[in-house]
């Protein structure tokens, strides 16, 4: 009797191991189909468009102009979003990357938030929107891009970090992708 309850017990100590991988994963799952508990992402405008700077003696410069605006809702509190766009590991609100046929370098990137009850929240150098439960604040985003002719270019919004509390050392993550418009740069 001993051995089968302490093979029971073994073998539900395993089983409930095995749900936690699974919760953890089913998180994870809904976050990249942009399901999260705390916000709700929406894109409001979608915009992209090709500049040539004619440049005498020199060859003309190719730029693209991006511009999205993003509504994000705090569902059941307050949220707390880096109110900056960065490329690469360094801990910022919305993460993105440059797709294309070719490089391309960005120039320019400003980012302006508003919406009713929303405030500012500086920490150190950070500065946070913070979004109040049930509001809504619309993040307008104006990226500029260096490219080359003949190629094509867009911006994808990889993640969004934001906290919980803004003490939190680590951040929240929204994992559905935002992609721009593709802008062909002729």
């Amino acid at each position: 009797m001993k051995k089968t309850a302490a093979a029971n017990k073994k073998l539900l100590k395993s089983l409930n191991a095995e749900v936690k991988v699974l919760q953890t994963k089913l998180v994870q799952a809904k976050k990249v189909e942009g399901k999260d508990d705390y916000i709700d992402v929406k894109v409001k405008k979608n915009q992209g468009r090709f500049q040539k700077v004619k440049q005498k003696g020199v060859e003309d410069k190719a730029f693209g102009k991006f511009y999205l605006e993003i509504d994000i809702t705090a569902k059941q509190q307050a949220v707390f979003v880096p109110v900056s766009v960065a490329s690469g590991k360094k801990a910022a609100g919305f993460m993105y990357q440059i797709e294309g046929t070719a490089e391309g370098s960005i120039v320019t990137t400003d980012t302006k938030v508003r919406g009713e009850g929303v405030s500012q929240v500086t920490v150190g150098t950070l500065l946070y929107a913070k979004i109040p439960a049930g509001k809504t604040a619309s993040f307008q985003i104006q990226t500029t891009i260096k490219g080359g002719f003949g190629k094509t270019y867009k911006i994808v919004f990889t993640r969004l970090n934001y906290k919980l509390q803004i003490a939190d050392a680590r951040y929240q993550q929204y994992l559905k992708e935002i992609p721009s418009k593709s802008v062909k740069f002729t």
